[in-house]
């Protein structure tokens, strides 16, 4: 029994890496690093089952057989990240996929965005018929699925990831590319806006739509939502692991529940805050407002104001 307990005191590798992502963490809430070094994380997953199996061939035999272990998981490490920085793994480039949906004589919409991982980037479309245009450059192994249909008056269109990828594969695409979903709404459409991130960055610029209802949600990684100036609208942003920024343009004023778990969050100077609930100084009585839900459970959340 003793020397069962010796023995897992001498393994190295289990503890490192609860502190190497603790000081990730660390890193990451105060600034240092971006939340999205978390996609590159998730993407070296199969290294922690090389780690392991090390650790059982080596680790246990004894302290010099711990810190092998460690030193070869480390070199593993180093060696995987230098391949893909420098384009010697990479998944093989799918086509871009051009993306244009005419409204029709739809006079709203209800738009389902659901990409799994990667970048998106949504913006607001100039004057145009389309309710949705733009590129999608898929991942290996993605596909785009397109459904579209008109129920009255209301169009209705999802856009998401199929395939046989994994949102966790290590090597989904290669890192630093330009693969990714770049799209454009029309802002002449009252529309209810759902969006969907598995793991990667998202980038919501909502200046000039019409956006009735609005639900945001991430799994890791930072998305970053800047909210129509006008309108009396719902919204709700959801976060799992990462950073979550809400920008609310002046003259909107806003009333603001957050949820946070093991989350920081930082909001207006002068709002006036009771409970988790926090109201901008001009919400009552006002012409344009936002009913905003923000809940993050591990990361960050920063509400700012700007011109």
């Amino acid at each position: 029994m003793d020397e069962k307990r010796d023995d897992r005191r001498r393994s190295l590798v289990g503890p490192v890496i609860l502190i190497g992502l603790g000081v990730v963490f660390l890193l990451n809430n105060l600034g240092v690093l971006a939340w999205s070094v978390w996609e590159v994380i998730l993407r070296l997953w199969p290294i922690l089952l090389v780690a392991a199996g090390l650790d059982l061939l080596l680790g246990r035999r004894s302290i010099w057989g711990s810190l092998l272990a460690l030193v070869l998981t480390a070199a593993i490490v180093a060696g995987v990240l230098w391949l893909v920085g420098s384009g010697i793994i990479s998944g093989p480039a799918s086509p871009a996929e051009e993306i244009s949906q005419p409204l029709g004589d739809a006079t709203q919409a209800r738009v389902v965005i659901a990409p799994a991982v990667g970048t998106l980037r949504v913006g607001s479309l100039p004057e145009s018929n389309d309710l949705v245009a733009g590129t999608i450059r898929p991942i290996s192994g993605e596909r785009v699925a397109r459904d579209f249909r008109v129920e009255g008056k209301t169009a209705v269109l999802t856009l998401q990831s199929e395939g046989t990828f994994t949102a966790f594969s290590p090597f989904a695409g290669g890192w630093g590319d330009q693969r990714g979903w770049n799209l454009e709404l029309n802002p002449d459409v009252p529309m209810q806006l759902e969006i969907s991130l598995g793991v990667g960055e998202s980038n919501l610029g909502l200046t000039g739509l019409q956006v009735s209802d609005l639900n945001v949600s991430t799994g890791v990684g930072q998305t970053t939502v800047v909210l129509p100036e006008e309108g009396r609208f719902r919204a709700r942003i959801e976060g799992a692991i990462g950073q979550t920024v809400v920008l609310i343009p002046a003259g909107l004023e806003a009333r603001v529940r957050v949820d946070t778990g093991i989350a920081g969050s930082q909001l207006p100077a002068n709002y006036r805050r009771q409970d988790d609930v926090y109201t901008s100084p001009g919400y009552a009585g006002a012409d344009n407002y936002v009913d905003l839900e923000v809940s993050q459970a591990i990361g960050n959340i920063s509400i700012r104001l700007f011109e």
